[in-house]
């Protein structure tokens, strides 16, 4: 009986299946790697045969007849748009978090350096500023000298991480924050700080009111006090200044982007990801992610034709069937799982497209796992690699050396101790061990943008898939390399609802959710034999 190979060269994979043609088609091997080359090109198919050979050689196999589809690629590109800030006039928030505070209350005052404390009027409130220079021993000296002579004190501002050090030391109660630059508060007219201990949110900076009234607003700004109190809800503690220059003729006020702004956006498709979005569905605290961007991933094809069947029958020495349709392949590889119904819309999710294939039908949309990584890089403020092993599962949080907690609040010690700076990081599973990449938020906080964020970029595509290929479709099968993540498939089924089933591919009843095209390629040429006799 014929051993076929079935090749599927896929714009990041190549992926090779052997069958033996009998009665039923048997599995006798698979195999896949990286594609090299670019999809459609001749590197590309040189490469695919060389794994054939091996995979067949491995199996102790000889190759007879290959099934193979020439297809251009898609290629797909993603990248991220900062927008502008948010208008808030004379009002701006000079810190909302830091290193370590001191103290519980708000204190409102004329920014001052420490040296110069002597100098200001007794009675008039004041915000004692010290630069990276004074240590805070002399800080809280001055502090206290300026008070014994009557000075008002309200609040400490120090450029070094030395504000418990600092409160300790003055003997009165009156808020201090550090790890803050206070070169350009010292321009301002009048600094807000407020610091809360404990459980207790900011009171005062939220409330749009006390800061109309203390900063001695006009009507016309009360949009900007507003603006500032949303964006300081869930701190402990934060830094508003009130600067009385206004902006130079001709330049516009700071405001947000919106999309219809992007004037360079590409004609092709597209698919365009507000980080706040994502913050607003998995309600993340302020602060905690990046919202001030959007990621976009566009598409585009390829003029130059690809590599044809007779390169990859040189390549391979074997006889090569040309199939016409990749998508027609994919759709057959995957009906060959098991309990599905010929209803059913195929969609294959790979690293920059999502496609989306019913019987007779489909598209392909930018979007994918590329844009997820892009994503999470962005609003965590990390690498696209460490953003890529972070995305695919849950992470676990340091509690100590040897310590972790993960995100169902269940415990475990390791083996082997990681580095003691990563304690209350969060860590990820990658080649090398735990992979920490974020201090800023909780288990439960990251497993819930995480989720939010699968639920947009990846369900929200194939959603528009569905509406453009197989409108009222009941039932979605997953194949590709997101269709491993499980997550993924929870977010997809979410986002439809639950009319529409979603489940994962079993290619064959064997190789699992790859390798869809690649054994609907050898059904295919099977067929086609059969057909012209």
């Amino acid at each position: 009986m014929t051993v076929w190979a079935g090749i599927d060269i896929g714009n990041a994979t190549t992926e090779v299946v052997l069958c033996r043609a009998g009665a039923d088609l048997d599995v006798l091997a698979s195999a896949r790697t990286p594609t090299r080359g670019g999809k459609g090109s001749v590197r590309a198919v040189h490469g695919a045969a060389q794994l054939a050979q091996r995979l067949a050689e491995t199996s102790g196999l000889v190759i007879e007849r290959a099934a193979f589809a020439p297809t251009p690629p898609v290629h797909s590109s993603v990248e991220r748009v900062k927008l502008e800030t948010r208008r808030t006039g004379r009002l701006t928030i000079a810190t909302r978090s830091a290193a370590t505070t001191a103290g519980d209350g708000v204190g409102v005052g004329v920014p001052v350096p420490v040296e110069h404390l002597d100098t200001i009027e007794p009675g008039r409130p004041v915000v004692a500023c010290a630069t990276s220079d004074r240590g805070y021993r002399e800080v809280a000296g001055a502090v206290a000298a300026a008070v014994e002579q009557g000075r008002q004190i309200v609040a400490v501002l120090t450029e070094n991480d030395e504000a418990v050090l600092v409160a300790n030391r003055l003997g009165i109660a009156m808020p201090v924050v550090d790890d803050i630059g206070v070169g350009q508060l010292l321009s301002a007219t009048l600094v807000a700080v407020e610091v809360r201990q404990g459980t207790t949110p900011l009171q005062r900076l939220t409330d749009p009111f006390w800061l109309a009234d203390v900063f001695a607003l006009g009507d016309e700004e009360r949009a900007d006090a507003r603006m500032i109190a949303d964006e300081l809800f869930d701190s402990a503690c934060a830094v508003v200044s009130l600067d009385d220059g206004r902006p130079a003729p001709g330049m516009p006020d700071r405001q947000t982007t919106e999309p219809t702004a992007l004037a360079d956006e590409p004609a092709g498709p597209a698919h365009v990801i507000h980080l706040a979005d994502i913050a607003h569905q998995a309600n993340s605290r302020r602060g905690s992610v990046v919202v001030d961007s959007l990621v976009r991933a566009t598409m585009g094809g390829t003029d130059a034709p690809p590599a044809t069947a007779d390169e990859l029958e040189w390549a391979l020495g074997a006889p090569v069937a040309s199939i016409e349709s990749e998508a027609a392949a994919a759709r057959v590889g995957a009906l060959s799982t098991p309990g599905v119904t010929p209803d059913v819309v195929v969609v294959d999710v790979g690293g920059g497209t999502v496609d989306v294939v019913s019987d007779g039908a489909r598209v392909v949309l930018p979007g994918a796992g590329q844009l997820l990584t892009t994503a999470t890089a962005c609003a965590l403020d990390i690498s696209r690699s460490a953003a890529e092993y972070a995305k695919r599962a849950e992470a676990v949080t340091a509690v100590t050396v040897q310590l972790v907690e993960d995100e169902h609040g269940r415990r475990q010690f390791l083996d082997k101790p990681i580095n003691g700076r990563c304690t209350g990081w969060l860590l990820t599973t990658a080649p090398s061990g735990l992979l920490p990449f974020t201090s800023r938020m909780s288990g439960t906080e990251w497993r819930s943008w995480r989720l939010a964020a699968k639920r947009l970029v990846i369900g929200g595509n194939v959603m528009r898939g569905l509406e453009q290929a197989a409108p009222g479709a009941t039932g979605v099968l997953l194949v590709g390399g997101g269709a491993g993540d499980d997550e993924l498939v929870r977010a997809v089924s979410e986002q439809l609802g639950p009319e529409v089933s979603v489940g994962r591919g079993n290619v064959g009843a064997q190789l699992g959710h790859r390798f869809a095209v690649a054994y609907g390629l050898v059904v295919m040429a099977m067929r086609q034999e059969d057909l012209t006799g």
